[in-house]
Order: C-alpha cells, then structure tokens, then sequence
C-alpha cells in the first residue's frame, strides 16, 4: 500500500516541555523513549489481538513533539489500544522501595484474563459501547513487562535535564484531540522508575528435584544438578540443607541414579530489559524426603517442616472460627 494514501484515523501524540526555549531533543534518548512506547502500543496490541502500524509524522509547537499516524483494520479498536496505553503510560505503580511487588495470586491472574477475553471479544464483534475497567487497568499496570517498559521510559526522560513535563492524548485526522491530555511532571518521574530489577523470593514449597549431579564435597559451595518437576527443566542449586549435605557426604544417604527430593526451594528472580522474568538462582533450604522407585524416607528436619505447617494451620483454622 502506497503510505502517502493513508488517511489516519487514529494518531498519538508525545509532546515533551523543555525547560528553555529549543525544539531539539538529544536522538538516543528520544529513540529510547520512542522505543518503549511502541513496546508497550505493541505488547496491548497483541494482548487484545489487535491488528495496527505506527507510522511517524512531522510535528510542530513548543518543546518537542512527535505525532504517530496509527493504522489498521478497525479505528475503534485501536483507539481502544491506544486509550489504555496512555492511561498506563501515565499511571504510576506501587513499588517498595523501587521494587517491582509481584504477589498477585492466580485468582487475580484468572480474573485479569477474563477481563481481557471479554475485551477481545467485544472489540471483534464491535460491540457499541465497550467499556474498559478499572480493574483491567490495574492489572495490567502491574504486568512486568509493562512496568519495565515505563521504567525505562521516565529513566530515559529523568536522565535528560531539560525534560520539565511530558503529555500524550490521541488525535482524529484532523488533528484534533479525541481524548483528554495526560500529563506527568519532571517532579513524578521516580513514581514510575524501578529501583532495582529484582523480585520479591519465591518459594516453592512443594518442589521435587531429580538430582542428576550432587556435590558430594565438605564446605563446597558448587551447586547441584538436578531435574525441577515444574516444567521438567534442568536446573543448577545451592544445597542449603546443610544436615541433608552432610548425611550425603558421610553417605549415610547413598546417592542413586534417579534418586528425588521433596523439598523447599527458594527462587531468586528478576526482570530483564524487556520485562520477562527470568530465575537467577535456586537454592534447598529444607529436604523433606528422599525417593527411589516407591520408596520415601522422611528426614529429621523434613518432619520438623511438616510439624510446622500443620501447626500454622491449625492455628489459622483457630483464628478464622474465633
């Protein structure tokens, strides 16, 4: 298609105040910026199954601005893409000392992919009327890829000391504003940076590991070889357990071909530059039991875990009936 036909619809604009009087802006930061805006149009985009290309246009007015003429199959729908794109983009998220907070439970990951299949769905059948809640917005506002695309946004616009404000609403054909204008000052702009990539521990408390290569060493702190249950991959650990370690060491556990733990395993994660979140470490900190075939053996310290837990909830039990 010949794009000089194009009659954009839909457009966004991203305008960025400067604290003096020029219209230049420095090309890495604006690229970095503009690179993490279409992430985040794109990764909506495809949340919502919503077929778009961004093309650029010239601009003009105060500061620095840029205007993205948006194509595709259906106007409403991208207006809806774009609609929850600048609400995001200009919606700080709840981080604890700059650490991105992930503790959603699957009910709250269940309830956030209904929320979007309706959406999708509505937008296919060009529903009249379609409504996104507030509840779609504050989950995706806490979706890791979408935090980290704002990180890196206001990190880029913060590191550049001319930057007093930034704004984006969406224009018609003519120009001509179809939404409100969001705002975010220079003064809001650590609301939106993440501190630190990494996450809040996980623990797995029902994790079983094949052990494929132990260290059978005294004081090492190589890690273990072994086959984690969730997925089936192949992980390297620390063995943390240090009375299960040294049981193995003196063999009075013998190791076997095949040979399984049943433990509690500790995840140590993070994000990486595109918002995935990838596991950086394991480590055993409680080996419950060991199994060969059908035979288990329960360890000392694994029935001390399990005493434990009954007793926290029967004590959870207690304070819900009192």
């Amino acid at each position: 298609m010949d794009s000089s036909i194009i009659k954009f619809a839909n457009k966004l604009e991203l305008h960025y105040y400067f604290s003096d009087k020029s219209y230049y802006m420095d090309a890495l930061v604006r690229h970095r910026c503009e690179k993490e805006v279409l992430t985040l149009i794109r990764t909506l985009a495809d949340l919502l199954e919503v077929r778009l290309t961004v093309y650029c246009e010239p601009a003009s007015g105060d500061g620095y601005k840029e205007v993205w003429g948006v194509a595709g199959e259906n106007a409403r729908s991208i207006s809806v893409v774009l609609s929850i794109m600048m609400q995001l983009l200009t919606h700080p998220f709840v981080a604890a000392n700059g650490q991105l907070t992930i503790d959603r439970s699957e009910e709250d990951e269940a309830r956030m992919q209904r929320e979007l299949a309706s959406l999708r769905k509505d937008l296919k059948l060009r529903t009249p009327g379609v409504a996104i809640s507030r509840e779609l917005i504050e989950d995706l506002n806490l979706h890791p890829r979408v935090c980290k695309c704002k990180s890196n946004f206001y990190e880029a616009m913060k590191g550049y000391p001319k930057v007093r404000k930034f704004t984006v609403r969406e224009l018609n054909e003519n120009n001509k504003s179809r939404s409100g204008l969001m705002e975010v000052k220079r003064e809001h702009f650590n609301y939106f940076i993440l501190r630190t990539d990494e996450l809040p521990q996980m623990k797995d408390q029902k994790a079983t590991i094949e052990i494929v290569s132990p260290v059978l060493m005294k004081d090492s702190k190589l890690r273990w070889k072994g086959i984690y249950n969730k997925g089936g991959e192949i992980i390297d650990f620390y063995m943390r357990d240090e009375d299960f370690k040294r049981d193995m060491v003196e063999d009075k556990i013998a190791f076997t071909s095949g040979m399984c733990i049943d433990c509690v395993l500790e995840i140590d994660r993070k994000l990486n530059e595109i918002g995935e979140i990838v596991n950086v470490s394991y480590s055993v900190v409680t080996v419950i039991k060991t199994r060969f075939d059908k035979m288990e053996i329960i360890t000392p310290q694994g029935k001390k875990h399990l005493k434990k837990l009954e007793a926290e909830k029967q004590q959870l039990t207690l304070d819900l009936f009192a």
